[in-house]
């Protein structure tokens, strides 16, 4: 008896959207990511008083959600 399992491959996937599906969480996540950092950076500035965390808060958002991403879909 022969049992039909899902295959890992990605291009099995085209056919019922889920590599679309993927893309525009990736997507997602991505723009997100550099906005709640942007968001937190921005948070920190207005408290101190600065001009510079915003920018600090945009690199690591994306780095973080870089990493997320690569720890979610890349590492199967």
């Amino acid at each position: 008896m022969i049992l039909d399992r899902p295959s890992n491959d990605a291009s099995s996937d085209i056919g019922n959207g889920l590599t679309e599906k993927v893309a525009w969480s990736i997507t997602s996540y991505l723009i997100a990511g550099a906005f709640m950092g942007a968001m937190a950076g921005w948070g920190v500035d207005h408290l101190l008083g600065t001009r510079f965390v915003v920018g600090i808060g945009l690199v690591v958002g994306k780095a973080l959600t870089l990493y997320y991403v690569w720890l979610r879909y890349g590492t199967h």
